[in-house]
């Protein structure tokens, strides 16, 4: 009788071990679902970076190449007129004069994108909080050595040719 109601208690033991052994599982899984849930979220929220200056800086990024799409010249040299001035950076600001320098030579604008471009990057990559940027890129641009540019959307609208080319390129890479 002794020898039962130890192998029972022994049971009954064991079955609370696993059952809490299957608690912490669940637990465990519980807390990578909700790490993957924030991460996910955090990819769906708006465009947003650690400072308001970056939030601006990649609105105004942005901006520009939406207007060397539409290919035109004077918008992109106003907003590149506005990005002189938000740059403590000198290559950076120098790059965005190049870009309000050049309205009468889009090519010239386009060049300048490019060189803001890989600048801006370390800086998306590094304080982008909220939502995600695509890196696009496109083989073709500057005579076939290659050239990429952010954007917001997926749908390729490529700055580096505008409607001689509009769709252009594919999607490299996504900084979230």
């Amino acid at each position: 009788m002794k020898r039962t109601i130890l192998c029972v208690s022994l049971l009954a033991l064991s079955l609370t071990a696993c059952k809490n052994d299957a608690k912490s599982n669940d637990e465990a899984t519980a807390e990578e679902r909700t790490e993957q849930t924030k991460e996910a979220n955090t990819e769906d929220l708006p465009l947003a970076f650690n400072s308001d200056e970056q939030y601006q800086i990649a609105r105004l990024y942005l901006d520009l190449k939406d207007k060397l799409v539409q290919e035109d010249s004077y918008g992109a040299k106003k907003i590149a007129e506005i990005m002189m001035k938000k740059f403590s950076d000198e290559e950076k600001k120098n790059t965005a004069e190049e870009i309000a320098n050049n309205e009468d030579n889009i090519e010239n604008q386009r060049n300048a994108f490019f060189q803001l471009s890989q600048m801006l990057e370390p800086t998306f990559a590094e304080t982008i909080t909220g939502g995600k940027l695509y890196q696009q890129h496109c083989p073709m641009a500057f005579d076939g050595k290659g050239a990429f540019w952010f954007s917001t959307e997926e749908e390729i609208m490529n700055p580096y040719f505008g409607d001689k080319m509009l769709h252009c390129g594919k999607v490299e890479g996504i900084i979230k």
